[in-house]
């Protein structure tokens, strides 16, 4: 039995049993995110696994950093392949592939006994979440009417404060037992294999209807007609910007707050916890003679995170052994009631769980309420809610501690608003057949000019300036985004009922 066509595009009534398929994907997106953010909850431990790096490696910081680039950078050159795939081949047996290669990938990750193998599970982990990541908005695009998509894609989104905060908090707390970081890895690996095998039960939705005459389109012909697409091409640069910005926050301000409120000694205890750190090996982490050094700077003053620098460098460490060690030394000589970085992780984890599940909720409720009632609706809820974060993000840097907490909390709620919106965007203004190429197209844009370099590029300012400076600057993209997303607003309506006009038509000539 087909479901009526309502007017304005897609199923007039939601499709049996999606919601089972939303609860799924959700899950699936959940533990999706919860991967991800496992490797940042555990880079700590790895930094002192022997197995994988030498204590001594001058290269540590980088090849830390590369496992997470890797990751981003296969996931979104690989994404188009399977976004391609999506539009012609069942999206359930990808989606089911997808999670269970992702899921192994990660256990793998827990196996490893070098960095080479480290890095390349965490490649194959990309791999496996490319061939999710397009397909599963595309089909909820399928299940669910256009005047609902707005909520939907917020509730299939959700996955992404929550899932992130709970992999770095279980994360963490798994590591720091008898499992260790490799059993961080392997926890996910049960829940993705039975994500996974559900999906090969569950029934492939019906796409849209196509003329009987309708040719494949080429990668090029897709390419063409997305950048033709005024509204798919502003929401991708506004959606770029602010993941440039979300990508640059979640790197960089806790260590932003950490500098900014941390105190530090150099007292005999603090010396003797570092003395005593060592790899997996036995190895000390800080060698005995680096210890010895630091023993000449010994007193009760109590340094602000300029002053310890400047410290450090008029010590006897030669540049090169304050580059290696410098991170180490600063850990262990916070001062005794000084914030911690663990103390500023927990609660920059609480706010973005908590104001990032009541934007992208509110932020998909409202783009839906508004949607006949203001012109381009997803785009103003987009663009203002943007425009709202930039005075958060100032906050954030000129106002004191704890108030800045109150910043931080509406950056974080003001720039997720746009998640449900501007994913039901992509969905509306796509013809079906290259829907799901248009989600892995948008995933490639975001990620390759948003979060896969924001974090390199803001510390390159830093090192020339300081941390705040390049953190004003990048705040500027907050506007730059709002003011796109405020300007796609125009040509919303028209070519949304563009598209549910060509479905209609193909309905009928198909009929």
């Amino acid at each position: 039995m087909s479901l009526p066509v309502a007017s304005t595009g897609g199923p007039a009534a939601v499709m049996p049993r999606a919601g089972l398929a939303l609860g799924l994907l959700t899950s699936i997106n959940l533990f999706n995110y919860i991967d991800r953010q496992v490797l940042s909850a555990v880079l700590p431990k790895l930094e002192l696994d022997a197995n994988l790096f030498k204590p001594d490696d001058p290269w540590l910081k980088s090849k830390l950093g590369l496992l997470t680039t890797a990751f981003l950078v296969t996931y979104m050159l690989i994404s188009p392949i399977f976004g391609r795939l999506g539009d012609r081949v069942s999206r359930w047996l990808l989606v089911a592939v997808g999670v269970i290669l992702w899921s192994l990938a990660s256990g793998g990750s827990g196996l490893a006994t070098s960095f080479a193998m480290l890095l390349i599970t965490r490649c194959l982990v990309g791999i496996g979440e490319a061939a999710y990541g397009p397909v599963a908005p595309s089909m909820l695009s399928d299940m669910y009417p256009v005047k609902t998509r707005g909520k939907i894609m917020s509730l299939f989104y959700l996955a992404i404060p929550v899932g992130s905060a709970l992999g770095f908090v279980v994360g963490g707390l798994v590591a720091n037992t008898s499992w260790g970081w490799p059993g961080a890895f392997q926890i996910v690996v049960l829940p993705g294999l039975i994500l996974g095998a559900l999906c090969l039960f569950m029934k492939e939705p019906p796409r849209p209807a196509v003329a009987k005459d309708h040719v494949r389109d080429s990668w090029g012909s897709i390419l063409r007609e997305l950048r033709g697409i005024r509204s798919f091409v502003l929401c991708c640069l506004g959606m770029t910007c602010t993941t440039f910005v979300l990508g640059g926050v979640a790197a960089w301000a806790p260590y932003y707050i950490f500098e900014r409120e941390a105190r530090f000694e150099l007292v005999d205890k603090k010396l003797e916890e570092l003395a005593a750190k060592t790899a997996s090996d036995g190895t000390p982490v800080v060698p005995p003679a680096m210890i010895e050094k630091l023993r000449k700077l010994e007193g009760p003053t109590v340094y602000d995170t300029k002053e310890f620098k400047e410290l450090l460098k008029r010590s006897e460490l030669t540049p090169e052994e304050q580059k290696q060690y410098q991170l180490h030394i600063f850990d262990a000589a916070v001062a005794e009631g000084s914030t911690t970085l663990g103390a500023i992780d927990f609660r920059f984890g609480v706010i973005i769980v908590v104001g990032g599940l009541m934007a992208t909720l509110f932020g998909g409720w409202l783009g839906d309420k508004l949607r006949n009632h203001i012109r381009g609706a997803y785009f103003q809820v987009c663009g203002y809610g943007a425009l709202l974060g930039f005075p958060a993000f100032l906050g954030m840097i000129y106002l004191p501690f704890p108030l800045a907490w109150v910043a931080v909390f509406f950056i974080v709620f003001w720039l997720f608003l746009n998640t449900g919106p501007a994913n039901a965007i992509l969905a509306n203004v796509t013809r079906p057949e290259i829907r799901a190429s248009g989600f892995a197209v948008n995933i490639l844009i975001i990620h390759l000019f948003g979060d896969a370099f924001a974090p390199p590029l803001i510390g390159l300012v830093a090192d020339h300036s300081d941390l705040s400076t390049a953190l004003i600057i990048v705040s500027v993209l907050i506007l730059l985004g709002g003011f796109l997303w405020i300007a796609g607003a125009g040509s919303l309506d028209e070519e949304t009922k563009k598209i549910s006009d060509l479905e209609e038509a193909a309905r009928e000539v198909a009929a």
